[in-house]
């Protein structure tokens, strides 16, 4: 990699370790193998191993989720320290922090939805599908932190 690339970088990082703002629009990309598709931040020049930017533990399953499909996807987050009133975000999943390590290990995030069931008996029921994530910190450069909330939806252009 080329020096330029790798201090544009860190520069970068430092100003987002900096300046933290609440939302965020990233873009993800798959790549595939002869074996398996991973999933990758797209982060333009990045100036070192591209194998930093992979989207692992839960990560990938939801770039793969939000993709629908596709190959990259467009997601908007929001970071918050305190839970958002839902009915205000209702496109948006919650995923609330529940362990970390703030320098060394990344951070595990659960999200808990009742889904609604049809029982053989005709009658409906509600279940807890709970999905967990862990994230590398590659995020504390991306969102300067590990939040205690993300909120995340994929990012759909408006038609016009």
């Amino acid at each position: 990699m080329k020096i330029i690339d790798k201090i544009i970088t860190i520069l970068i990082l430092i100003k987002n370790v900096l300046i933290r703002r609440k939302k965020y629009r990233l873009r993800f990309k798959a790549e595939r193998d002869s074996v398996v598709k991973r999933w990758y931040y797209d982060f333009p020049n990045w100036g070192f191993s591209h194998s930093n930017l992979e989207m692992v533990s839960g990560a990938d399953g939801l770039c793969e989720k939000y993709a629908e499909g596709k190959d990259s996807v467009t997601i908007d987050i929001i970071a918050s320290k305190r839970p958002l009133d839902m009915d205000a975000y209702p496109e948006y999943d919650e995923y609330r922090r529940y362990e970390y390590s703030e320098f060394t290990l990344g951070a595990s995030y659960i999200n808990k939805v009742k889904k609604l069931y049809t029982n053989e008996d005709g009658t409906t029921s509600t279940k807890d599908v709970i999905t967990t994530m862990w994230i590398c910190p590659v995020t504390l450069f991306v969102l300067g932190r590990y939040p205690r909330y993300i909120y995340i939806k994929p990012f759909k252009k408006e038609k016009k």
